[in-house]
């Protein structure tokens, strides 16, 4: 009988073992950042009593948010099958606008309407609950370039040869719009719209800009951080309560909130129309974006204006040249280094875990990273401010936090740009190094490292915009003092200096453009343009 021939065990290879202790640590690292202080904040606020949760402002929340999410969605769906089915004059370049709009923060747009009207005159008199309606008109036209956005990117999966076909048979266009184009668009048109409500739900600019007295869960949270870290945990709860099922019903979670990051292109129409229906169309839509252009204007033209209306002057600018003005910039532009470089860092290891990995390690990291898509950074800022807050001492104790909260929080769009990149490389060449005896580090540095350097460099500039323009996220921790650029621009704002607010602010989007702008160059060297935008 022949004996049976016994393969030898085959040894482990390095990397292989180096992934498997890489994906346990990075879980344990994420599950500490991001898990831990959303179970504080379910903790302290499942120990409230039953009166002291904030039933009716969450309904007031709830109200104005579904109204800001309509005024922004039903012109978005008009302006949006405009520029995708029409062929408009400037089609292009009023395109350009509204994604330029996507990546504007939404203080811009309250700091327009506070400057043009004032904190007192921005609605008329005799309207029920003006602050409530204030935070609603804000929201609106602030998320309207984000709502174009969606809009275009849903239509762009739907076939224009579907509705050529539906032409030719004789069809009307309403019959064309409202069978074909909504009837394969539905669903994710009301994705989209349920993506907006979340945002609306998150935002914590714009109410403490326009809300004045009106109360909103994030300002209930902002308010009470301090004094009353319960309270604030309760106002919390119920806020993450509310952005949960909006975020996973919008399909936010299975797209890594990648949905307003892509970049659409606009399609080459060759079907006409008519020149009364082009201009017809045609005309409100320019409209629209000039108006939004016009407004993202009137920040900087704020800053520039003199107090008594008598020309231009920098003295608004007057507040970011003393001591405590270039120690705020300061602040932010290392919170923005600090986001930048460690959320790089750690985007690219979850990356590389879940690419390469696709054990149970893989798949938990995968999870984790994608927390942050349905969970608000201002939930996320109540738990780091309840675990840290008895031995933070000062300033230079919390920036490290911040840094943290807003890598965290960043990790879904990053860490999927990351896993883009390693999607692309080639993977042969990392078994090959190994195979002739590479080790793993080396084979990380040597290989794998080049491969992501374009994508790191996006990421950077991502990443420092994201620190310097940072609200929500920081608020909490960051407190109501002048320490970080954002909350200096909102404590101005709060107290009536709306043009040294608007400098801030101008101050705050020239760094952060000019962080994007140069990353996206690094990454468009190196890789050419298909990077994501």
């Amino acid at each position: 009988m022949p004996r049976p021939v016994v393969l030898p065990a085959l040894p482990t290879s390095p990397i292989v073992a180096v992934r498997a202790a890489g994906g346990v640590a990075i879980a344990l690292v994420l599950a500490t950042l991001i898990v831990c202080p959303v179970a504080v904040v379910a903790v302290h606020g499942l120990l409230a009593s039953a009166p002291d949760w904030p039933w009716r402002v969450a309904a007031d929340t709830l109200a104005v948010a579904l109204a800001a999410t309509l005024g922004a969605f039903v012109p978005a769906l008009l302006i949006g099958y405009t520029l995708m089915r029409l062929d408009v004059p400037g089609r292009w370049l009023v395109w350009q606008i509204f994604r330029i709009g996507v990546l504007m923060p939404p203080f811009i747009i309250s700091l327009a309407l506070l400057a043009l009207v004032g904190s007192h005159g921005l609605l008329a008199a005799g309207v029920p609950r003006p602050g409530l309606v204030a935070i609603m008109i804000g929201q609106a036209i602030a998320l309207l370039p984000i709502a174009v956005a969606l809009v275009v990117r849903v239509l762009v999966t739907v076939p224009v040869e579907l509705e050529h076909v539906a032409e030719a048979l004789g069809a009307p266009r309403m019959t064309i719009v409202r069978r074909v184009t909504l009837g394969l668009a539905g669903a994710g048109v009301l994705r989209a719209g349920l993506v907006l409500l979340g945002l609306c739900l998150a935002d914590v600019a714009t109410p403490l800009l326009l809300g004045g007295d009106a109360r909103v869960l994030a300002t209930i949270v902002v308010a009470t951080a301090a004094a009353d870290s319960s309270g604030a945990a309760r106002a919390a709860l119920v806020l993450a309560a509310l952005a949960v099922p909006v975020a996973l019903g919008g399909a936010a979670w299975r797209s890594d909130g990648a949905a307003i990051g892509e970049r659409a292109v606009l399609p080459r129409l060759e079907r006409r129309v008519t020149p009364a229906l082009r201009w017809s169309l045609g005309a409100p839509v320019w409209i629209v974006a000039a108006a939004l252009a016009g407004l993202w204007a009137v920040v900087p033209l704020a800053s520039l204006l003199a107090r008594d209306a008598g020309g231009l002057s920098l003295e608004h600018w007057a507040v970011l040249a003393t001591a405590a003005g270039a120690r705020t910039l300061g602040n932010s532009v290392v919170l923005g280094t600090g986001a930048a470089l460690g959320g790089t860092a750690l985007a690219l290891a979850a990356a590389w875990i879940v690419e390469r990995q696709r054990g149970a390690a893989g798949r938990t990291v995968e999870f984790l990273m994608r927390i942050p898509i349905v969970i608000p950074g201002l939930v996320a800022g109540v738990g780091y401010a309840l675990v840290f807050a008895a031995p933070l001492a000062g300033f230079a104790a919390t920036l490290p936090i911040l840094v943290v909260l807003v890598a965290c929080w960043e990790l879904p769009l990053t860490a999927r740009a990351a896993q883009a990149a390693l999607v692309r490389s080639d993977r042969s060449v990392e078994e090959a190094a190994v195979s002739l005896g590479a080790g793993a580090l080396t084979t990380l540095v040597r290989v794998v490292a080049p491969a992501l350097r374009p994508v790191a460099g996006w990421m950077a500039g991502r990443l420092f915009a994201g620190g310097v323009l940072a609200v929500g996220t920081v608020i909490v921790l960051a407190g109501a003092g002048r320490e970080l650029g954002a909350v200096t621009m909102l404590t101005l704002a709060a107290t009536g200096a709306t043009g040294a607010a608007c400098a801030v602010a101008t101050a705050l989007v020239v760094l952060a453009s000019g962080a994007a702008l140069l990353g996206r160059a690094i990454a468009s060297h190196q890789h050419g343009p298909t990077l994501l935008a």
